[in-house]
């Protein structure tokens, strides 16, 4: 997918699928989109000739947003981040289209060299931790403060630390 298609579902998620009046506002005024724009940037910049400029794109956005995505994280298109303070986001993680990722979230691995997989559409609340070779399957659920070192499966609500299964939907 192009750059800018890219930043297009980005925006579009994040104005909240209102209507195209919204977006200028989303683009400029909007801190959760400014975040994960400025991290595409920072990715775009990285992958090409001007690393160095990646570089200081990303660290700028840290420093600005406080949150610490890894430029080797590999994002989907239409993250949404609807308080973007303090957000960790390991180097291998996979996170699928259209996931939501609250404030205080981290994601990262354990001893293992292995990084999580957040599914397309899930939810991670906040202060939720999401750590090891693991998988949190398409539309999940992950609860504020949870501690999970388990697979959670597609449509499933998850809570608790350690992170317990509450029910799974029926994906709806």
């Amino acid at each position: 997918m192009k750059f800018w298609d890219v930043v297009k579902a980005d925006l579009h998620i994040n104005a909240g699928h209102r209507s195209m009046k919204k977006m200028p506002f989303t683009f400029l005024f909007n801190p959760g989109f400014a975040t994960v724009f400025l991290h595409r940037v920072a990715t775009h910049f990285n992958k090409g000739r001007l690393k160095r400029l990646g570089i200081i794109v990303w660290r700028w956005n840290v420093t600005r947003s406080g949150c610490h995505i890894n430029l080797g994280s590999h994002i989907a298109p239409g993250l949404f981040l609807p308080h973007p303070v303090g957000i960790v986001i390991g180097e291998g993680v996979e996170i699928g289209e259209g996931a939501a990722i609250y404030q205080t979230v981290t994601i990262g691995k354990t001893a293992s060299p292995k990084y999580p997989v957040i599914g397309a559409g899930a939810t991670l609340y906040p202060n939720a931790i999401v750590i090891g070779p693991i998988t949190v399957g398409e539309k999940a659920v992950v609860g504020a403060g949870s501690v999970v070192v388990k697979d959670v499966p597609a449509h499933g609500i998850v809570a608790g630390n350690p992170a317990k299964l509450i029910r799974v939907g029926s994906g709806d």
